[in-house]
């Protein structure tokens, strides 16, 4: 039970860093700062295979 909680608890983590990371890179593109929009989409796609794979170990 614990270790559930603990997964869902990461999940959610991934969850929110993928959201703070889309949020940056839209207004990093809208002031056009690139290379912050580049990283962040990075760390979008990232989190989004976290969750993917976090997903099939479920």
């Amino acid at each position: 039970m614990n270790g559930n909680k603990q997964s869902k608890r990461w999940l959610i983590t991934f969850i929110v860093i993928a959201i703070a990371a889309l949020i940056v890179a839209i207004f990093s593109a809208i002031k056009k700062e690139y290379l912050i929009f580049t990283c962040m989409a990075i760390v979008f796609v990232a989190q989004v295979f976290n969750i993917i794979k976090w997903k099939k170990e479920q």
